[in-house]
């Protein structure tokens, strides 16, 4: 099943308020286009209410208008003791070089970063961004509606599946995690239920989250077939998978399986071990 990364607007106190009764993996505290600029003073406050700061993604309006980096906003941020970061409008290593030696400055350690790509140059400049050993990123995006924007297509899954397609393969490429965008659709649950499976059949590992509802499907959705996974089982009974090696090949029921068709009986296999969890 896909990890979840919930945004949730740090200027909204009763939103702020019920994030520990929702069962996300990840929350990111948003501070940029839930945000206007007059709520940032309330946002902070909002957000110093978490003893575990560390612990939280957080979303920073990173440019100013002008485009320079909004270090007031970082600094606010870097004294409440935040230490992961999304970080959105990401285009030139330049920048990232720029952000980097903000962080540098004030003395921030142990940080994780994901970059939100929203534009073709960022597309065009992933391998560029990847080149810095130091930068921390952790995982990547596609700012799906930004992007849409940005080349002046009219916004449709059809239509933005290439850019879906590169961030996945540079995520892969580079071994971050792989974070399927996140969709405006909180209306038309079937046709969020199918995003949700299409981004997971592609490869994706993670999504970002924008309401309750889609949490919900994300986490209630089958994953897997049920053919799937009673095939996956019976192959589980007669495998020793701890004893398969790179190379390994086996016969079960006259049919080969090579190392690809193993691995993906595995991930099926686990998917149902943590379901099983869950229900306990």
């Amino acid at each position: 099943m896909l990890r979840s990364y919930f945004f949730v607007p740090a200027s909204k106190a009763r939103f702020i308020d019920k994030i520990k009764s929702i069962n996300a993996d990840e929350f990111i505290l948003d501070f940029e286009d839930a945000v206007a600029e007059s709520e940032y003073g309330i946002a902070i406050e909002n957000i110093a209410k978490f003893a575990d700061r560390h612990t939280y993604w957080v979303r920073p309006r990173l440019f100013s208008r002008n485009g320079e980096i909004n270090n007031k906003q970082l600094e606010m941020l870097f004294d409440l003791g935040f230490k992961r970061y999304v970080l959105p409008k990401i285009d030139t290593p330049q920048q990232l070089h720029d952000i980097y030696n903000v962080f540098d400055y004030y003395d921030i350690t142990d940080i994780e970063w994901i970059l939100l790509l929203e534009s073709p140059l960022s597309l065009m400049n992933i391998p560029l961004l990847f080149d810095e050993k130091k930068f921390p990123i952790k995982g990547i995006a596609l700012g799906a509606q930004d992007y849409a924007a940005v080349v002046g297509m009219s916004y449709s899954p059809d239509r933005i599946r290439w850019a879906r397609n590169v961030v996945l393969n540079a995520a892969v490429a580079y071994n971050v995690e792989a974070i399927d965008f996140a969709s405006m659709e909180i209306r038309d649950l079937p046709l969020f239920k199918d995003e949700v499976l299409e981004g997971f059949q592609m490869g994706y590992t993670a999504k970002m989250i924008v309401h309750p509802n889609q949490l919900d499907i994300l986490q209630r959705i089958e994953y897997y077939s049920p053919q799937e996974i009673d095939h996956a089982l019976k192959i589980g009974n007669q495998v020793d998978f701890s004893k398969l090696t790179d190379f390994s090949v086996i016969m079960v029921d006259g049919r080969l399986y090579e190392k690809p068709h193993l691995t993906r009986i595995q991930r099926i296999l686990d998917y149902v071990r943590k379901k099983d969890n869950s229900n306990k």
